[in-house]
């Protein structure tokens, strides 16, 4: 370490003495880093010539980098908690080199990068010389820059690691930074920033490409379910259109992958798989290299379509209210709680076992059922029973092969329910049974209003789907909504913010008639705040959270940690939203699960 801490200072002499780079007594980043600062001309004694954004235009940047700042956050106050304590900064970066966002470390607070690291400073190798960041965004890779290994004088008094966050295309979607005083050299706290800045990508691909077949593969099928997961995406042709940088690591002998088709990258074509992917089984790949990888679907609207690929059409419903199984209904599954509970729904509805739906009322259980059933393959029809229908014999005989759905098992009548188990007797493998319910089979029980050997039969695989109040993907809702109420209407952030600001007690349906009312009365082509009158507005809290912050940071000076203040600032917004953590959360910019931590 004394050896390259002289190399060092000897480097940094010659090139602040001649303005010449010595590459052989320093690490290959940092040589080539300070050559293209010496070409730029820049002055390793001088200072930063670009100032700031002002307060404006950093709003403008980070709403054009909203998606980023949504599924980077969670993440940063993840890592904030991993490493508080230690002396760290962490920052997030567009894929330009402006500086998003920062979470600082109350001991890192009073040095000098606390001040220079901030919102709206850009940290470009142009502007900053060789930093962490500037080489990341540079050559695409992970950088560490320790001390006097950046460019400047003036940075040499800190130590800063910096990950790339990619786009599914190869390009660069942000940057992840942490700094910490230059005595500290964090190798844990860098495995730490990749392994955050390749949950933010996952995270960012599955939204982008929300309505395409998600693949996740790795050589090693127990690792199918961590961060080492190799992530492909398929377009409706079956062609790669994503990929995280996993994935490219495993499949680095084969250029160009973007485009490529599924039966050039594998030994098998998609045909020949869909049947078992679609189902949610993990399977044996080889590429054309001849490596074997185990492989399944993400669950999602795509995953569940798959399997139609293999699965002959039906005929249309007895009911008229159902779907076929050559069509596929629309369905948004981007909630994370959603989707994996919604984890081996299709292989449940292809090996015929009963699938139990509950949620409140609206909440698109019968949107889901729909679903399970046309990429079920079954040839037989959909039958949809609702409470005072009745179940006579004849029931038998037309749901056969197909899929008998039960809607709001938990208000039928005995009578139906003893006429409903002796159908459940006759009827063997080749049905499909699924029910829908607003509270669960044991809740039901207790109170007397279901028979046990029902609830019992019915409840086989159990799907709780969330209401929309707890569930993060209300964007992709309202998109999906839009897209079929009026194609090319589209709704703006302001207008997002006014729909989290709403409980949402009639969930889905009230979503829709909602979004339905404002498409109608709007003359133009993107909703705003103000097409929603009667939800959300102007909080009525007298003091805002910024106002809350502001105050109890000047507790600080008295020696209230930061984390101490950020929890504090919490749980007084919480009390300030009478409970209602989702407009907590949405007041403060923060996610519920992090106002839900801070509360415990």
């Amino acid at each position: 370490m004394v050896v390259q801490t002289q190399e060092l200072s000897r480097a940094r002499q010659y090139l602040e003495r001649r303005g010449r780079v010595s590459s052989s007594s320093l690490p290959p980043d940092i040589a080539d880093s300070w050559q293209r600062c010496v070409d730029l001309g820049l002055d390793p004694l001088g200072k930063v010539r670009m100032p700031n954004l002002d307060s404006g235009s950093l709003r403008d940047a980070c709403d054009a980098h909203e998606q980023l700042i949504r599924y980077a956050r969670p993440e940063i106050e993840l890592l904030y908690d991993q490493i508080a304590g230690s002396n760290f900064m962490i920052a997030l970066g567009s894929p330009d080199g402006l500086i998003l966002q920062t979470l600082v470390d109350q001991q890192f607070a009073d040095n000098a990068a606390a001040h220079t690291v901030v919102p709206g400073s850009t940290w470009t190798e142009s502007v900053r010389g060789t930093n962490a960041l500037g080489i990341a965004l540079k050559t695409g890779r992970p950088a560490h820059v320790y001390g006097q290994e950046h460019y400047l004088r003036a940075n040499a008094g800190v130590s800063c690691i910096c990950a790339p966050i990619f786009d599914g295309h190869g390009a660069i979607a942000g940057l992840l930074d942490a700094s910490t005083t230059a005595a500290h050299r964090q190798e844990h706290t860098a495995a730490l920033l990749q392994m955050s800045a390749g949950n933010i990508e996952n995270c960012l691909i599955r939204s982008r490409f929300e309505d395409q077949l998600v693949l996740l593969f790795h050589p090693r099928p127990e690792y199918l379910d961590t961060l080492s997961v190799g992530v492909l995406v398929l377009d409706g042709d079956h062609r790669i259109a994503a990929f995280n940088r996993r994935g490219g690591i495993f499949l680095a002998g084969l250029s160009e992958l973007i485009g490529k088709p599924f039966s050039a990258v594998f030994e098998e074509g998609l045909e020949s798989l869909a049947g078992r992917l679609g189902r949610g089984e993990t399977i044996r790949v080889r590429d054309r290299f001849g490596s074997a990888a185990s492989m399944r679907c993400l669950p999602n609207r795509a995953s569940f379509a798959l399997s139609a690929l293999s699965a002959p059409s039906a005929e249309i419903s007895l009911d008229g209210g159902g779907p076929s199984a050559g069509t596929q209904p629309a369905l948004v599954l981007e909630d994370p709680t959603l989707a994996e509970r919604a984890t081996g729904l299709p292989q449940a509805a292809h090996s015929g076992m009963p699938i139990c739906l509950e949620g409140e009322t609206g909440t698109g259980k019968t949107a889901l059922a729909t679903f399970i059933h046309a990429s079920s393959g079954r040839e037989g029809p959909w039958v949809s029973l609702q409470p005072g229908d009745g179940i006579g014999p004849e029931i038998e005989s037309q749901v056969r092969g197909g899929t008998l759905y039960l809607d709001a098992v938990n208000d039928l009548s005995m009578a139906d329910q003893e006429a409903l188990l002796r159908l459940l007797e006759r009827l063997d493998g080749d049905t499909l049974i699924i029910s829908a319910s607003t509270a669960s089979a044991q809740h039901l029980i207790d109170q007397g209003r279901i028979r046990p050997e029902l609830a019992y039969r019915l409840a086989g695989f159990v799907v709780v789907i969330p209401p929309l109040r707890d569930r993060d993907d209300l964007i992709e809702l309202t998109d999906h909504f839009l897209a079929e109420i009026r194609p090319g209407l589209t709704i703006d952030s302001a207008g997002i913010d006014r729909l989290r600001a709403h409980d949402w007690p009639g969930n889905l349906h009230e979503l829709r008639t909602r979004l339905t009312r404002a498409a109608v009365k709007t003359s133009g082509f993107r909703l705003t705040a103000a097409d929603f009158p009667d939800i959300g507005g102007t909080p009525d809290a007298p003091v805002s959270a910024d106002r809350i912050a502001e105050v109890l940071l000047k507790l600080t000076d008295n020696g209230l940690k930061w984390r101490d203040v950020h929890g504090q600032t919490i749980r007084l917004m919480v009390d300030q939203c009478e409970g209602n953590v989702a407009e907590a959360a949405r007041r403060l910019g923060l996610s519920r699960t992090t106002v839900y931590k801070y509360l415990q």
